[in-house]
């Protein structure tokens, strides 16, 4: 699915510059950008802003492990989304069925403070351990 309107975005100054740019053309981040899109089992945007991703994991798995992408929805004022792509794969063997959580903060992906931000990874259901 093309994502008219919607501009990457790498920072404070990147931003200002899809603010003033005229509307980007169609983008499909997937297709386009190295590493995999990787499913999740949840996500939350935390009370200071930041974003608490829960990840699959064999025990080497850390943020290093991801490219966030950021874009801007044109079209929608301070409306971004977030997706993960994994660029190193976990091939650690320790038995984490419920992942890992891995946390952002909104400087570290050049999201404002006030704008509203969502994470459009694939999500699974977390395998819960059975006791």
């Amino acid at each position: 699915m093309a994502l008219a309107g919607w501009v990457p975005v790498a920072g404070t100054a990147a931003l200002l510059a899809a603010c003033a740019a005229a509307p980007a053309p169609s983008l499909q981040p997937s297709q386009m950008l190295p590493g995999e899109r990787e499913t999740i089992h949840y996500w939350q945007e935390m009370p200071d802003g930041s974003i608490r991703v829960q990840v699959r994991s064999n025990g080497c798995t850390t943020n290093e492990s991801f490219e966030p992408v950021v874009m801007m929805d044109s079209r929608r004022g301070w409306s971004f989304t977030l997706e993960l792509r994994r660029l190193q794969p976990d091939h650690c063997r320790a038995f984490l069925p419920e992942g890992v959580e891995l946390v952002w903060t909104r400087d570290e992906l050049g999201l404002p403070r006030s704008a509203s931000v969502r994470v459009i990874n694939p999500q699974a259901p977390t395998p819960r351990p059975r006791y």
